[in-house]
Formats: C-alpha cells, sequence, structure tokens
C-alpha cells in the first residue's frame, strides 16, 4: 500500500482536512476525495510530488484516491480511532463524513505543504460534493480517462487549449536541454 513515512502524512493530512471543513455543512467524503486530489495535484504543480502519495482514478463523481489504498487506509484510521464515519442528509442525500477524533500532527508537514493544503481548502471549501464532482469533470485528464483508469498528477497539467507559438518553442527547447 502506502510506505510507513508516507502512510503516517497520508493520514495526518485526512486529519487535517477532517478538522478544517468539519464544521462546514457542505463537507462529506466527495469534497474530502476531491480536497486530497487537488491539493496533491496543485503540490505536483509546486514541488514536483504530492503530499500523500495517494494515487487517483477515475470514477464516475470524478478523481478519487485508488479504492483499495483510500479504504485500507479508511479502515486503519477507524480502528485505531483516529477518525469516526458518520452519516447525515444533506439536501435530499446521505453524506458521509470522516469525523477527526484527534488533533492532525501537523509537524509532518513542512511549511510550504501547509501552505498548498490551506490555499486549496481556502479555494473549495464552500463547494458542495456536487458542485466540486462537475468542476472535476472539466480536466481534460478526466475526460480522457476510462473508468477506474489512473490519473497519474502530471496529467493536471493538461489542457483542451491550443499551445501558441511560445508553447511550442518552450516545449522545443525543453526537449532539447534533456538531450543534451
Amino acid at each position: 500500500m502506502l510506505g510507513s513515512t508516507q502512510s503516517r502524512k497520508t493520514k495526518e493530512l485526512i486529519l487535517y482536512i477532517a478538522n478544517r471543513l468539519s464544521s462546514k455543512n457542505n463537507y462529506g467524503l466527495t469534497l474530502l476525495n476531491k480536497s486530497l486530489y487537488f491539493i496533491d495535484s496543485i503540490s505536483y504543480l509546486k514541488r514536483g510530488k504530492g503530499i500523500s502519495n495517494f494515487t487517483y482514478v477515475k470514477q464516475t463523481f470524478g478523481p478519487t484516491p485508488e479504492p483499495r489504498q483510500f479504504l485500507f487506509l479508511r479502515d486503519t484510521m477507524v480502528a485505531s480511532g483516529d477518525i469516526e464515519i458518520t452519516e447525515s442528509e444533506f439536501f435530499g442525500r446521505l453524506q458521509k463524513r470522516f469525523v477527526a477524533r484527534r488533533e492532525p500532527e501537523v509537524d509532518v508537514f513542512n511549511v510550504e505543504e501547509i501552505i498548498i493544503i490551506d490555499d486549496v481548502l481556502s479555494n473549495i471549501e464552500d463547494f458542495t460534493g456536487a458542485q466540486i464532482s462537475e468542476m472535476s469533470h472539466e480536466f481534460p485528464a478526466w475526460k480522457a480517462a476510462a473508468d477506474r483508469e489512473e490519473l497519474p498528477l502530471f496529467t493536471f497539467l493538461l489542457s483542451s487549449k491550443t499551445p501558441t507559438e511560445s508553447d511550442i518553442e518552450w516545449a522545443k527547447a525543453a526537449i532539447e536541454e534533456c538531450i543534451e
């Protein structure tokens, strides 16, 4: 599954998100999943690697952590008492929530990671599950992937825009630099 150091960081990230969003009526499993995806994707763009090290896949309602990884970690966290899963009604639908049973150990994150996490959460914390899913369906990688296909973090860079001449020149220069 995940290495022990990375598993600890991933657990603390889930607790951090749960603590940060738990007071929001719209917070549920969908918002948690999308938070993880966006945090890791933005971290990849800025640092060249994710924070949680989850593998993401295309699912009906958008990108999610690979189910076996996520469910294993969820079950581990429930068994250890780190989280509990609650269910409530939200706009006529059953909403599952991860509720943190303890504070996250933020010392596992560096300053840059905390800034990324807080920035992403600030930008998406008011979205409902339906809204954040709909937004995630606009990404070219999600559109192009088959159901349950892996969405490597670098696919977050895909665009449906036609490249400009300067984009093409930059790409040629970057390729030349790699060849040398």
